[in-house]
């Protein structure tokens, strides 16, 4: 009989013993792996930190409107003319970013001047009588602020000058890019802007453009 208790005892030691350490090895284990899955958050947190570029220089084709254009002997037209645009942008934080805008209008145009009867007129059309302003392939620089509050959208607002043979103006330019991330640190992105040529014509730009971030 006491062999019999003796017996039952030992194996009620052997099968706790054996479910206690079951237990500590299974919460072991499992501790582990939750150690595992957060360095593997903190790492690709800290990749995707250090992914950030800080410049990026971008290409953009594009085409110019212009609703005060002198076309066909007549004024207040509507003209469409090809541009391409070079840019340089140095990336602030992930939001905020200031670059370098330039652009150019590859054609000769003629547009309205607003100051018609003012001594400041380039150019007068015989026909029509209508006076206006010559631009020859006019370039467009300027200083732009942009503030990306989305992963796809983003907000222009700069000022700067355009250049011409003719005459140069002040302007100031608003618009917005819709950038798409591509492999190997490239970008592709659609753009728009308004730029408010000073005591001259105002300008939409629609375009595609492709980025190299670096």
């Amino acid at each position: 009989m006491k062999s019999r208790i003796l017996f039952i005892i030992t194996l009620f030691l052997i099968f706790n013993y054996n479910y206690s350490f079951s237990q500590e090895h299974e919460t072991h284990t499992k501790n582990e792996k939750e150690h595992i899955v957060v360095e593997e958050i903190h790492q690709e947190s800290h990749h995707e930190e250090g992914h950030h570029k800080k410049h990026a220089i971008s290409a953009v084709m594009s085409h110019t409107h212009i609703k005060s254009g002198v076309k066909n002997d007549s004024g207040d037209n509507w003209i469409a003319l090809p541009s391409f645009g070079l840019s340089y942008n140095y990336s602030i934080n992930e939001k905020w970013a200031i670059g370098w805008h330039n652009d150019i209008i590859v054609e000769e145009f003629i547009v309205e001047d607003p100051n018609a009867h003012s001594e400041n007129t380039l150019h007068k059309n015989s026909e029509s009588e209508i006076e206006g302003i010559d631009r020859s392939h006019p370039i467009a620089s300027a200083i732009v602020i942009t503030y990306k509050p989305f992963k796809h959208v983003a907000f222009l607002v700069g000022g700067g000058m355009e250049f011409s043979e003719h005459e140069n103006f002040a302007l100031v330019r608003l618009g917005m890019e819709f950038p798409f991330h591509i492999p190997n640190d490239w970008e592709v992105f659609g753009v728009t802007a308004f730029d408010i040529n000073i005591d001259a014509y105002n300008s939409f730009t629609f375009g595609i453009g492709i980025a190299k971030l670096f």
